[in-house]
């Protein structure tokens, strides 16, 4: 509220606040024990909040897929599989992309060591796992690793109106 002077009004010799802006975007925030049964809720929830930012279903399961990967990717390396520690999924809609990172505790994993994968020797070999980090570079627009104090996080974007790489 602005008084004729335009400058703030004050009520009794102080300022009226106004209310707080709600932010434009969707933001969720998931936490899940660090146990292999709660990916299917990783996968339902990221995909619920892919389809509630707009993508088309099969766009939202690709997102589901990357996000489930990088989730994996915590239990078992990160956390070597210990069932005593959370994992925590935050959503934001954007606007113009829908971001979500994935947060631990766990032991940082050094991603220059994680080898760049070559499909065809891979097929041609008819080796299994390993491709987490890949699927999450191809699905995804923009994968990053940080640590801030105790914490991993992973962060994925992927923008509504480019095209698809998934």
């Amino acid at each position: 509220m602005r008084s004729r002077s335009g400058r703030p009004a004050r009520a009794a010799g102080r300022r009226v606040r106004r209310p707080a802006r709600r932010p434009a975007e969707a933001a969720v925030v998931l936490e899940i024990p660090s146990r292999t049964e709660f990916l299917g809720l990783v996968r339902d929830v990221t995909k619920k909040m892919a389809e509630t930012a707009g993508f088309d279903s099969a766009t939202a399961e690709q997102i589901a897929l990357a996000v489930d990967e990088a989730t994996t990717n915590v239990l078992e390396h990160a956390y070597r599989g210990a069932t005593d520690r959370a994992v925590e999924l935050r959503y934001e809609d954007r606007g113009h992309r829908l971001r979500v990172d994935v947060v631990d505790t766990g032991a940082t994993v050094n991603r220059r060591a994680v080898p760049r994968v070559d499909l065809r020797r891979y097929a041609r070999e008819r080796r299994t796992g390993g491709l987490g980090v890949h699927l999450m570079e191809k699905i995804m627009d923009s994968v990053t690793y940080r640590r801030r104090g105790r914490c991993n996080m992973c962060s994925m974007v992927k923008d509504k109106t480019g095209p698809s790489r998934g």
